[in-house]
């Protein structure tokens, strides 16, 4: 009994690191608009909700919320040796996320140094949802 307990707080104790830390490479928000320019088909994924979407994220990026990132890429046809660069909105959802594909098997998962929060702080390109359209704005 003791010896299961100890497996489940480890198990608990990595995932919180995973969370926290993230099971994913950190990418820069300058790295990543250079990237973004370079390579106009890059799988950049938003973990927020539908409505912080809509509200603003990052030109190109798709929308996959945290608790369905698994089954989204997979729908979509994206391979589990395809790049992918996760943000949200802080860090906690996009840790979620990097865990789920790291246990998955997914190989090349970067997470966003400052998430949204930052990239909206260093006036980096947002594309708006606006009567149905997306609109980019500098």
């Amino acid at each position: 009994m003791k010896r299961c307990r100890d497996r489940i707080i480890t198990i608990l104790a990595l995932m919180l690191m995973c969370v926290s830390i993230g099971c994913a490479t950190g990418i820069s928000r300058e790295a990543l608009l250079e990237k973004m320019r370079a390579e106009p088909a890059l799988f950049i994924v938003d973990v927020r909700s539908q409505g912080e979407f809509d509200k603003d994220h990052i030109p190109g990026a798709l929308h996959i919320p945290f608790y369905s990132i698994g089954s989204g890429l997979s729908n979509m046809g994206i391979s589990k040796k395809d790049l992918l660069i996760l943000y949200c909105e802080h860090g906690p959802r996009s840790g979620i996320a990097s865990l789920t594909l790291f246990l998955s098997g997914y190989e090349q998962v970067y997470s966003l140094d400052g998430h949204m929060k930052g990239w909206r702080k260093s006036a980096f390109p947002i594309e708006l949802i606006s009567h149905g359209s997306p609109t980019i704005h500098d």
